[in-house]
């Protein structure tokens, strides 16, 4: 894991040497593993690290899980903010939630100075939107999905899965919170989790790495200006972005 964030940040230079870095932290085990890991790794770097958790106000008893996440931080000597939002009404819940989430955290940035905002997005995710956004029709520029650092978000965990996040937090006795909305069959993104990406590795083993590949493919060539231009962020397919 912290080896996986270090490249991340050392080769591939997403975090740059005494960066202020929000994490943004919501309990779970990728983005648990992700705060840890980098308080580990911060020291020798000069990285300045602040944590925040934001509580949409959706589920009973949320706002109590902001305590597990200021326990992490204070362990770790790292300032801590709880920030509450108000889902605005109509459309996607989700999307709701991810836009109320989005202004908060860099708000939040502002205020404490950071430079970027670290997502716990990890390998998973990034072969959730990859399919959803071509099964929805996106165009080759929607394919390369989540990018490792673009508008002030950074992404160290993109190229981790899932399954090693929640050994880490395992290993090293973390307390971590299980979102039940992860697994609500509601929601798009928790059915192509639980229903389709299983289905697709019954038939083609290997499928969650080779629509990692393809993310990672896509970007390269419209970065080298191959691919043909067109909306990135899904918007008009109705993907939601799980960030």
């Amino acid at each position: 894991m912290r080896r996986a964030v270090a490249t991340a940040a050392d080769r591939r230079g997403i975090i740059a040497p005494g960066e202020h870095v929000l994490i943004a932290c919501s309990g779970g085990p990728d983005s648990t593993a992700l705060l840890d890991a980098l308080a580990r790794l911060a020291p020798p770097r000069a990285w300045r690290l602040s944590v925040a958790h934001v509580d949409h106000g959706i589920r009973a008893g949320s706002a109590l899980e902001a305590g597990l996440v200021e326990r992490l931080a204070a362990a770790r000597g790292l300032t801590f903010r709880a920030l509450s939002v108000e889902v605005a009404a109509g459309g996607s819940m989700q999307d709701r939630a991810r836009v109320a989430r989005h202004r908060a955290l860099r708000a939040e940035a502002s205020r404490v100075g950071a430079a970027v905002i670290a997502l716990g997005h990890t390998a998973d995710d990034q072969a959730e939107t990859v399919l959803m956004r071509a099964l929805a029709g996106a165009s080759p520029a929607g394919l390369p999905a989540m990018a490792a650092r673009e508008r002030g978000l950074i992404r160290p965990l993109l190229r981790v899965w899932r399954e090693a996040t929640i050994a880490y937090c395992s290993a090293l006795g973390l307390e971590t919170i299980d979102d039940p909305s992860n697994s609500d069959p509601r929601f798009l993104r928790s059915r192509v989790r639980h229903e389709v990406i299983p289905a697709l590795e019954a038939v083609f083993p290997g499928a969650r790495r080779r629509l990692v590949v393809l993310a990672e493919r896509q970007r390269r060539l419209l970065n080298s200006g191959i691919a043909g231009a067109g909306p990135a962020d899904g918007a008009r397919v109705g993907i939601v972005d799980p960030w």
